[in-house]
């Protein structure tokens, strides 16, 4: 038999074979001129590769939502495989419902109960999230067909909001209960309904894990994710997505593990509207003002519908009842540890959700102020300390020193007592700090005469820098320059941020310290390098942005000990005149004291005479540019080869290292004739292609004749 996966083209081999699994399905197996498994695999594998459009998904679904002349293993194989590109149209929800139930014309009952299981992964992507709302009547009507009702039950769990509550569909629900005993999905149903009416429907429905709806499974939740976020990028639902809207459900296991419970509501009354029965923004908003507050309060942390009716109809007994269950719990733990025991899941599970409310409202609440300021002096620095530094970085603006005394201070010597390894995560816990900080200073009045760092939020986030330096040039002078590099990658993290948020009377320029600098900059990583440079670039730019003159706003050892850092810098990397020092002109030549740069110069002239120490460190021969100086040369010199069509057999190559002495000599010996600012030009533009822009934007800031070209 001919496949129809021999067309090159995926779109064209789809076509024919969802036209070849039409006539298929309506053809017996004798009939068919084309075999249906091969027909199968190429839908399955173009829908697991690249997912369904609208109207394939609509074809598929067509014929599977009907009773055919294929064979029941194919249609199973085809619906576990219906993967849809981008939303489901609402359509094909309503194709698959009107598939369900009894009837010559139907499909089997274990493409059934398939289809509801479909229905089930892909109810949160559906283009109208309505539709299966408007079918509810239809759907409940089929809970007495014994082959989909455990399926049928977990999406009716999914779909059921409050208006879907009436007093008929309760009382069968009973009924099919008594009759059919603790069936699970049948009692995971009554329980999602006496959610609603507690004082109606009596009785505990006894709930197991198979009573709620099952987790999609990962895989095929992986594969969906990815297939739609490469056809739909901007599209931002998709199955692992929660539009924050609803109430968060996790399921039976996921229940019992958590400290925080979920969302639920025991004290509603008919004429209530409870969190369980929003489903979207409008109806939130259109009924904020009557929503019934739910059983526990504390909720909130992890469910985030629940932080938005907290934060948007505040009020006394909601707050009391918040601070009462975390002043219990929080209380607990540290006793624990006071005690010398370990601390329960239900602290890890407590901190995430505070860290998680900090993330949404920028700030802490209160009972966390005084739980870390008794349980960071005795914190082990091991558990939860990513949520601990994370509700640290939310501290409020405040002199840094008392932050410090308080919290800081405490968190910072735990960590430090584990070793290098913890360090970065200090250093990224001081620069969320910094932003939280940035963003809550006031500016101050350019009309004032005075020093940027004069006034008080100024002052404390100056403070926070001078900290993070010192402490960095510390710890980067502590650890070999092998085991570093994770920290100095957090340092420069750091001061971008620091380097980037400058602006005029709101956040004032603070150059990090002179011998950090120089340290930074002669690591051993082209990368931070790069971004050393990139730091000093973006210093020099809000210097030249900022009002003038800068002395009366900035010390005159400010702005003298960042100059000395930009003319070391390029004399180091620019022109030859490494590790300079002179005082007179504010060159510092890396504090590089003149004995030993002489010793240096003998030093490398005895190694070869056209070595030294003035030159040992420029593009061609500094140790983490020189490779990549090499790559730029070498393209440049076969650009000039083909651009003015030199004779390869002829032409002089250059050996290397490149110099403005090696350059004019090449050029007199029959090689390329570029300049040696032509070339210094092309390594900039060669090392900014590849993710190194720091140090061609340090250039373009601080070299005239390249300032002047821009």
């Amino acid at each position: 038999m001919p496949s129809v996966a021999d067309n090159g083209e995926p779109a064209v081999a789809l076509h024919d074979a969802l036209g070849a699994l039409q006539k298929a399905s309506r053809l017996t197996a004798k009939q068919r001129a084309v075999k249906v498994s091969g027909v199968v695999d190429v839908i399955c594998q173009h829908a697991f590769e690249r997912g369904l459009d609208p109207d394939a998904l609509s074809a598929v679904v067509q014929i599977a939502a009907k009773k055919t002349e294929l064979d029941q293993t194919s249609v199973t194989t085809l619906v576990k495989n219906l993967y849809p590109a981008q939303r489901v149209p609402a359509h094909v929800a309503v194709t698959l419902v009107g598939a369900l139930g009894q009837g010559k014309g139907k499909p089997s009952p274990g493409t059934q109960n398939e289809l509801v299981k479909w229905l089930v992964l892909v109810h949160g992507i559906l283009d109208d999230p309505n539709v299966l709302s408007r079918l509810y009547g239809v759907l409940f009507g089929m809970l007495d067909t014994i082959s989909i009702r455990t399926s049928l039950c977990h999406l009716l769990s999914l779909v059921t909001r409050r208006r879907h509550v009436k007093p008929f569909r309760i009382q069968q629900l009973l009924e099919l209960s008594r009759g059919l005993g603790n069936e699970p999905a049948l009692q995971g149903l009554l329980r999602v309904y006496r959610d609603y009416y507690p004082d109606i429907i009596l009785g505990s429905a006894n709930t197991t894990r198979k009573s709620f709806p099952p987790q999609p499974d990962p895989e095929w939740r992986a594969r969906l994710n990815a297939i739609q976020e490469a056809s739909i990028r901007d599209d931002q639902a998709s199955l692992g997505q929660y539009n924050g809207f609803r109430v968060l459900r996790h399921g039976a296991k996921r229940s019992k593990l958590s400290a925080i419970p979920e969302v639920h509501t025991f004290q509603a009354h008919e004429t209530s509207v409870t969190l369980e029965e929003i489903d979207s923004v409008d109806d939130f908003v259109e009924k904020l003002d009557r929503i019934e507050p739910p059983a526990q309060m504390i909720s909130f942390l992890s469910d985030p519908l629940l932080q938005k009716f907290t934060e948007l109809r505040p009020s006394r007994i909601a707050t009391a009842r918040i601070d009462l269950w975390l002043s219990a719990c929080l209380e607990d733990e540290y006793l624990a540890v006071q005690a010398g025991r370990t601390t329960s899941s239900s602290l890890s599970d407590t901190l995430d959700g505070l860290y998680k409310h900090a993330q949404y409202t920028k700030a802490l609440l209160p009972i966390v102020y005084s739980f870390m300021q008794v349980y960071l002096p005795v914190w082990d620095a091991v558990t939860d300390v990513d949520a601990l530094l994370g509700l640290l970085s939310y501290l409020p603006l405040q002199p840094f020193q008392d932050a410090y005394t308080a919290y800081i201070g405490h968190a910072e010597k735990a960590v430090l007592t584990l070793g290098p390894a913890q360090c970065p995560k200090l250093l990224h816990f001081y620069e969320e700090l910094l932003r939280h900080w940035v963003t809550s200073a006031s500016p101050q009045p350019p009309t004032i005469n005075q020093l940027a760092t004069s006034s008080s939020d100024q002052s404390h986030i100056n403070s926070l820098a001078i900290h993070v330096s010192t402490l960095s040039t510390s710890l980067l002078l502590s650890l070999p320059s092998s085991s570093n590099l994770p920290l100095t990658s957090a340092v420069l993290s750091f001061y971008e941020c620091l380097s980037s948020s400058s602006q005029p009377h709101l956040i004032p320029i603070i150059i990090p310290q002179q011998f950090l600098v120089y340290h930074l900059a002669q690591s051993p990583s082209v990368t931070s390098l790069s971004r050393i440079c990139g730091i000093l670039g973006a210093y020099k730019t809000a210097f030249d942005k900022h009002p003038k003159p800068n002395s009366r706003y900035y010390p005159t050892e400010v702005t003298t000990t960042f100059n000395c850092c930009l003319k070391d810098l390029y004399n180091l990397l620019w022109i030859a005149h490494s590790l300079i020092m002179e005082p007179e002109k504010n060159v510092a030549g890396f504090l590089c004291k003149p004995p030993l740069r002489v010793a240096l110069h003998k030093y490398l002239g005895s190694l070869d005479q056209k070595y030294s120490v003035a030159s040992a460190f420029n593009f061609s021969c500094n140790p983490s540019l020189a490779s990549l100086s090499a790559s730029a040369w070498r393209a440049m010199e076969e650009s000039e080869i083909v651009e003015k069509q030199y004779d390869r057999q002829a032409v002089n190559y250059h050996k290397g290292p490149v110099s403005q002495t090696s350059l004019q000599v090449l050029a007199n010996r029959g090689g390329v004739d570029v300049g040696y600012e032509e070339y210094k030009v092309q390594v900039l533009e060669w090392t900014a292609a590849r993710g190194l822009e720091g140090v061609s934007a340090f250039m373009h800031t601080t070299v005239k004749t390249l300032r002047e070209d821009v």
